[in-house]
């Protein structure tokens, strides 16, 4: 699955650091999100935008014939659930009522069927840890007005967030063409062209993209640390203190 494809956006002038005085580690880091153009709302989709965003999502992937969009139905129930760990976001026109992008941002699923966490509980904590911007899209007429860069806040927050007030997710990442790097570096993102390694009591787990994409990825919480190395598959983006710290 190609995830955080992006179709609609270019670059930005880098993002204002934020300020992280009196922080701890764990904490969540916080994000600002562009202004909206006049008219235009970003809302929780709804089992009633399905055929409207289907075309919408399919932007980002229209290739992939396991693409995202081919699931929107399940997708967006699960954003629907009570504790969701799926996030399904719709822009809409309001003057036209028109659906003019959408996001989807997943758990990290392939964590499930990972050859080292096979049967292993440390499945479901790393698909809750690290969140995919699996699809992002704008159409043609409202591209290059900043919609993008307000979605790929929105899965920030909404991944790095939980209702209850629980840690969220520690990572975001986004598999993207290779065209698409500087866009994510304006926003906080860090390239890893063969993927990310996670530290787990199994060992390193590696997951990386499929050929000729780049990966990039943007910490959520304060107290996670990113390091290049050399692994056995290549050279992955090391992650540390992706676990929840200990309570204080």
């Amino acid at each position: 699955m190609y995830s955080g494809n992006v179709m609609g956006e270019h670059m930005y002038a880098a993002p204002t650091t934020a300020d992280r005085s009196g922080m701890q580690p764990g904490d969540i880091i916080p994000v600002s999100a562009p202004q909206l153009p006049d008219g235009i709302v970003i809302r929780d989709a709804t089992h009633a935008d399905t055929a409207s965003l289907e075309p919408v999502i399919r932007l980002a992937d229209p290739d992939n014939p396991d693409g995202s969009w081919r699931a929107l139905p399940s997708v967006i129930d699960q954003s629907l659930a009570p504790e969701p760990l799926t996030y399904a976001r719709v822009v809409e026109d309001s003057a036209s009522e028109a659906l003019v992008g959408g996001m989807l941002a997943l758990p990290a699923t392939w964590a499930f069927t990972h050859p080292m966490l096979l049967g292993s509980p440390n499945a479901h904590i790393i698909a809750g840890l690290v969140a995919c911007l699996d699809s992002l899209a704008v159409v043609d007429q409202w591209r290059g007005k900043g919609i993008a860069r307000a979605l790929v806040t929105e899965a920030e927050k909404a991944a790095g967030s939980h209702p209850a007030g629980k840690l969220g997710a520690a990572v975001l990442y986004a598999t993207h063409e290779p065209e698409l790097t500087d866009f994510y570096a304006r926003l906080g993102f860090t390239l890893s062209p063969d993927g990310i390694g996670i530290p787990t009591p199994a060992g390193l787990i590696c997951h990386g993209p499929l050929k000729g994409f780049k990966f990039s990825v943007k910490p959520l919480r304060t107290g996670v640390q990113m390091e290049p190395m050399a692994t056995p598959y290549g050279r992955h983006l090391v992650i540390r203190g992706v676990l929840p710290v200990p309570a204080r």
